[in-house]
Formats: structure tokens, sequence, C-alpha cells
């Protein structure tokens, strides 16, 4: 029987071991091995034949297993990540309730230390990889209150794209929620597509502005709705599918 093969970072990802874009970093650092042999990005691999493994520990993909897929409002100061001892901060995993504590979760699309609002958790690799990629072309919005109000033309520089550091940061909407007058505080909500690394924040600053709280919002039609910061809720799967409307 001939061996169906796959991409070494999406059996990494349905081992529930990572997602997929760890994957590609591990194997990228020289920790993954197929058959004793150091692996290559963009490697297949037969889960039934050859020998995988992540740091001399052998890998074996997980039987299958029903998604789960969390909601968290997650609030200002708390990491996305998986912590360190060293540092004893607290991350988003930190809020996940103990019935779900022998599942490995991941988040789908980190929020910065200070920002806050909707975050996902889920222990389905291909879920992150769904959600996250720019194909899959899902809408997030974040609503960001401004140490001094925006001017028109500014706005603008936002939606047409601002080159920072090498990169294109770039909105696909930017409203204007509510503002006083030039020198107060103003909110705006931005919707973006892409996620670069502290996108808004960057793009803010460029245009010598500062921002005072970053909240996200919604991701597709998905919207955040009745939950506090550091409470969460399962989603079922109709409101799954409102992310890929």
């Amino acid at each position: 029987m001939e061996c169906t093969r796959e991409r070494l970072q999406k059996f990494l990802s349905e081992a529930g071991i990572c997602s997929r874009r760890q994957g590609e970093l591990w194997i990228k650092e020289g920790r993954v091995k197929v058959n004793g042999i150091p692996a290559m990005l963009g490697q297949s691999v037969c889960a039934e034949k050859d020998h995988i493994c992540v740091d001399g520990k052998l890998i074996r993909r997980l039987p299958s297993r029903r998604r789960i897929v969390l909601m968290l409002n997650k609030p200002r100061g708390v990491l996305c990540s998986h912590g360190d001892p060293k540092f004893c901060e607290r991350t988003v995993f930190d809020f996940i309730p103990k019935e779900y504590h022998k599942e490995r979760f991941f988040f789908c699309g980190r929020l910065d230390k200070e920002s806050q609002g909707m975050l996902l958790l889920t222990n389905d690799g291909e879920f992150v990889q769904k959600v996250t990629h720019p194909r899959s072309d899902i809408t997030k919005i974040y609503h960001v209150s401004l140490q001094r109000a925006m001017r028109p033309e500014e706005l603008r520089r936002m939606e047409e794209g601002i080159e920072e550091n090498g990169e294109y940061l770039v909105a696909e909407k930017v409203c204007l929620l509510s503002s006083d007058d030039e020198e107060s505080r103003c909110c705006l909500e931005v919707h973006l597509k892409q996620g670069r690394k502290r996108e808004i924040r960057r793009m803010v600053e460029a245009l010598k502005n500062r921002v005072h709280r970053l909240k996200r919002v919604q991701i597709g039609r998905l919207k955040m709705r009745g939950i506090v910061p550091g409470k969460l809720r399962l989603l079922n799967e109709r409101e799954i599918a409102l992310l890929f409307a």
C-alpha cells in the first residue's frame, strides 16, 4: 500500500506539539530530524513509515480528537506566550479552565502584552493556520484610543500604507469613532487583514502619535460580546463558521 506523504510542518501541527509556523521555525533551527537526518523546510514525510523526532523525542500523530476553540477577553499586561519560568509573568494559557488542562492549546494571532480583547485559543494547529494565513483573507477589527486626535489626512495615510523599517504597514479601513477636539484623545476603529508585529502601534507612532489603549473586538464576522476581561467561553460550530463567512 502506497504511503500518503504530507508536509513535515503539517504533520507536527497535527501531532499537537506546535502550530505550522512554529514547526517551520523548529525545522530551520535544526531541531527536527527525519530518520536521523536533519529535516529541511518543505520536506514531505510519511507518518506511517518515517521516524520523526523533535529534540531527540519521537513524535507520533495524535488520534482524532474533538476540536476546541475558546474565546478569551485578554486583559492588558498578559503575554501571548507559553511562558518562561524565570520571569513568572502571567500568560493567556493561565486562564484555561482545569477541564481542558490535558489539551495543548495555541493562540490564533497574538496580541502584544499591553493590548487587550478578543483572542482565540484552540487545540487544533490546522485551525490556527486557517485563521492566520493571509490567504484566508479574514479581517480583524480593533478599537484604538490615541493620545491626540488624528487629522483626516493621517487616517488616509494609514489606509494608503506607511513604510516603516522596511515593512509596508497598511490598514484595510480606518474610521473615527469619537473625538472632542484636536488636542483631545480620540478613538478609532481599525480594520486589518495582514498581521504584522505591533502593526497598529507602529503606524500610529510613525504619525507622531501614541496608542493609549488597543482592543480587538472582532475577527471575521465573529464579535466579542458579554465576556469580561480575563474570562473565556467555548465557541460552538455556528460561531466558528462566522470567522470565515
